[in-house]
Order: C-alpha cells, then structure tokens, then sequence
C-alpha cells in the first residue's frame, strides 16, 4: 500500500490564520516563518543565476513527530520570477515540540476561539520574535521613520511599498496609535495598499489522503534515487499520513479507475495503447508507430496537448510524443484530480511524477549540505499550480511569468538539526536548503 497526500488551492480562507501562529500550508503571499528568531536576511535568498531576490512560491508544514528537533517543521519553496533564469530553491526550517516561541501544545490549539489570547497573556512567547519586512516578508533590519510601525529589509523595499500606499497610511498609522498592525484590510479608516507584483497570490493549501493504486508501466522510469539510498530503512516509517499528520486532511479516498474515462494497455511490443472506455484506440498503432486518420482520436490528442501545456497545432512530430511513457502515465495521474498541485509522499515506493522519460533527477541526488546524510524524496509540485496563480505558459516571456513541467524536492533523510546562524544568545536553529529539480516539458 502507498499512500499520497493531495494538496489543492482553497481562494476561501481566513487571512489571519495564515500566520506562524497557525503553522500554514500555503501559496504565494508573503512567507511565513517557523524559527521567529533567524529569520532568513533578503541577500541568503538571491537567484544563483541573476542575483535578484527569489520570490516566495509555496510552503507546506510536514513535522516528524518521532524526530524531537523537528517536532515543527516547515519546506518553503522560493523561486527567480525571471524566466531565463528558472531558479528554485527549497528552505527547510525546524523546531523541538519545547521552543521560544509557541506552546507545546499549540498544534492541538490552533483552532481554539482563544487561541490568539494566549500569546497576549504570554509575551514570552513573542519578546524574541524578530520583525519581517512588509513588501516581502523577509528580516527587517529598521522601521518606518514616520509611523515606526512597519518594518522593512533594506530602502529599496521601504520606497517600493512607499509607492504601493504606505505613503497614505503612514500618518493615519500614527495618529491612530493602531498597535496590531497585523490585520489593517479590517480596520476600515486605513486605506489599503495595493499587491505588489512580487507577490504570488496568496491561497491556502487544503489536502486530501489516498492510497495510491495506479502504477506507471514496468518500462518507466520512476525512480532517481541511488541503490544504496533505497535500501536505507525509512526512520521516519512508510506511513505517509504519519509523517505529515500535521498536513490539514479533509478526508480519506482511493483511486478507482473502473469507470475512467480513457484507460491504456501495452501491446504486444510494450508500446502504449491509449482507449476510450469502450477500448477504441484514441492513437491507432502499427508496431510501435504511430498512425491514426481518425478525427475523434485527433480530437482527443490536440485536447491532451492543450492540457499539458503545449500549444501547439496537430502535426506528426507532436503526434508521436504520446509515446513518451512518463508523460502518459502523468497524464492519467493528473486527470484522477484535475485540479492537485502538490503531492506528498516520503514513502519509498512512490512512483515519482515526471513530465518526460528524458532530464528527470540525477543519480544520485546531491546529499545534505548540512549533515552530508543522503537526500530522499518528499513531495512534488505540479504545472496546475500555474493556473492557480493566473500564469499562462504562453507568455513565459513575460518578466513576471514562471514556467515549468514539475518540481521535486528531496530533503535530508534525517531532516537533521539546523546549525544555527545567529551571533546572539539564542540556541534557536536557522534554516538549509534542500535540493529541488526542476524539470520541463519536452519540447
């Protein structure tokens, strides 16, 4: 049995708890950070490529609860908005279930209607917080000279957001006195700011656990691991829903493929047979080679191209891509639920996704860069997200614009203790970057 955890957008939810007190699983907006004492600086998260600031992708809170130093535990996924680059860098941060910062037991309590109070009546808990930067969430060294309310990164992100309407609330801040500037878009004598196109949108991540029971054909290739890393025994155990029970799960479903609408067979040469629930071939085959005068099966293939992405007209060369196995077999994964952007599985025997059978993941992955232990799989992020975030892969020449076929990201096997950064007298970890690859459709 291999169990896989879904995650889809929610544009519904409650802004405020999307903050660190309620340790969220989000997109875009500004990040939001578990270790409140070392916060990353905006220069330790420059594109390696072009030196420009990444911004924030995507977070998932995924702790392991048999791992005391990462009792919280947190994965953001940045990235370079310039798509020459096609930059990506995962951070993971971590915690002990007894830190500076939250209650121990604050994961039960989150939902509490006095939750919030707590952390009035306890200032303990957020005298040693550092502040974020308000344009795009990373430390904040200094304050608004006006206000002294918001916090910024450096002058450039304090004249940025200055033009974005900071220069109308800055006076009303003060003269108002407001203390909690946490929830302005509610106080309606604050004229709000407008989003900076730094920004992705913000939407929270809703999931949904499954036993996985469609696999790709032997002749796929699924997996990047080296051998040795696969016989590793798992510490952290196979069961996906244990390793991420902190991952909100809405509920328990299986895949059931009887009443798919299109299923695939191998022929007699192992080749892919694409039909229809009455078993009509979509691609008609002649040993292998594709041929087909068919135009609902043209149909149905021009459909499949414009799903992936590639805008392209119907054409031969195109045609004969649907052999291309990984992306078949990524296709019908896809299509079980249409709207997925990110699976979660650190179970060894999970077929890993891959757009292409060609440029998938290098043997072997690059190891811990903290620890020197060997990296595994974790979870992936798929092209939907693109949607979500209103992107079109068609105007990827777009200065704004990001592109790719999926992410995979693979994290230190024994998610080990973060060496800390910091030169006060805090204990409290820092963060390492984890390997992600990136890799696109075949063009």
């Amino acid at each position: 049995m291999v169990n896989v955890v879904l995650g889809f957008t929610e544009k519904d939810f409650n802004k405020s708890q999307l903050t660190s007190n309620y340790f969220p699983t989000k997109v875009g907006g500004k990040p939001v950070w578990l270790d409140l004492s070392n916060i990353p600086k905006r220069e330790e998260l420059f594109c390696e490529k072009c030196s420009k600031q990444m911004a924030f992708l995507m977070q998932i809170y995924a702790p392991i609860d048999e791992n005391e130093d990462s009792f919280h535990r947190m994965v953001h996924i940045f990235c370079c908005k310039d798509p020459r680059c096609g930059y990506y860098a995962a951070v993971r941060t971590q915690l002990p279930q007894v830190n500076s910062f939250y209650p121990s037991d604050a994961d039960e309590r989150k939902y509490d209607e006095n939750y919030e109070d707590l952390y009035k009546q306890q200032p303990e808990y957020t005298k040693n917080r550092q502040n974020t930067c308000d344009y795009c969430g990373c430390f904040a060294k200094s304050n608004c000279s006006g206000c002294k309310k918001v916090y910024y990164c450096s002058k450039e992100h304090q004249q940025l957001d200055w033009e974005l309407g900071h220069s109308e609330q800055c006076k009303l801040l003060k003269d108002l006195n407001i203390i909690d500037i946490n929830n302005l878009e509610e106080n309606k004598k604050i004229p709000r700011k407008r989003v900076s196109d730094f920004l992705f949108k913000e939407l929270d991540i809703i999931t949904e656990s499954l036993e996985l029971k469609e696999f790709p054909p032997p002749t796929t290739t699924t997996t990047t691991t080296t051998t040795t890393d696969d016989k590793n025994t798992n510490t952290n155990g196979n069961s996906n829903t244990e390793s991420i029970n902190n991952l909100k799960i809405d509920s328990d479903d299986e895949y059931d493929d009887d009443n798919d609408e299109d299923d695939i067979d191998l022929d007699e040469n192992g080749n892919p047979v694409y039909k229809n629930e009455i078993g009509k071939e979509l691609i008609p085959t002649n040993g292998g080679e594709t041929m087909t005068n068919d135009p609902e099966a043209i149909g149905k293939f021009e459909d499949y191209i414009g799903e992936t992405g590639k805008k392209a007209e119907f054409n031969e060369e195109t045609f004969t891509k649907i052999k291309d196995k990984s992306l078949i077999y990524f296709k019908r994964i896809v299509d079980n639920d249409q709207d997925q952007i990110l699976r979660y599985s650190k179970d060894s025997n999970y077929p890993i996704l891959w757009v292409s059978d060609t440029d998938q993941a290098p043997e072997p992955i690059p190891q811990c860069s903290n620890c020197g232990s060997n990296r595994k799989f974790e979870f992936q992020i798929l092209p939907q997200l693109l949607y979500f975030l209103d992107m079109d892969s068609t105007l990827a020449n777009n200065s704004f614009d990001i592109d790719f076929g999926i992410l995979s990201i693979y994290t230190c096997e024994s998610s080990c203790q973060i060496k800390s950064n910091t030169t006060t007298t805090t204990t409290s970890p820092s963060f390492v970057k984890e390997y992600i690859f990136k890799q696109d459709f075949k063009k």
